[in-house]
């Protein structure tokens, strides 16, 4: 079993979302509609982001602080969380 099984449904999920984006944009389809199917993509690709941190937490960073040696990832997850709030 892939590690990040579910996000990469998620993920694929988000791809088909945006390819209809895409595509609904191309035949000049109603602005409201196009943003509201926007709306969706971002949802699911923050979905994907949330379930790729859990498994982080619950595996890197687990075994980082088991091996007695947590800055590093310490360290990485303040940078990233600065990056996206």
């Amino acid at each position: 079993m892939l590690k990040h099984q579910q996000s990469i449904k998620t993920l694929k999920n988000a791809l088909g979302q945006i390819e209809a984006v895409i595509k609904m944009t191309e035949e000049n389809r109603y602005c409201m509609d196009i943003s509201t199917q926007i709306s969706a993509s971002i949802a699911l690709l923050k979905k994907a982001q949330k379930q790729i941190l859990a498994d982080h937490l619950n595996s890197c960073v687990m075994d980082s602080i088991q091996s007695g040696n947590p800055q590093e990832k310490i360290d990485e997850i303040n940078k990233l969380l600065k990056n996206i709030l």
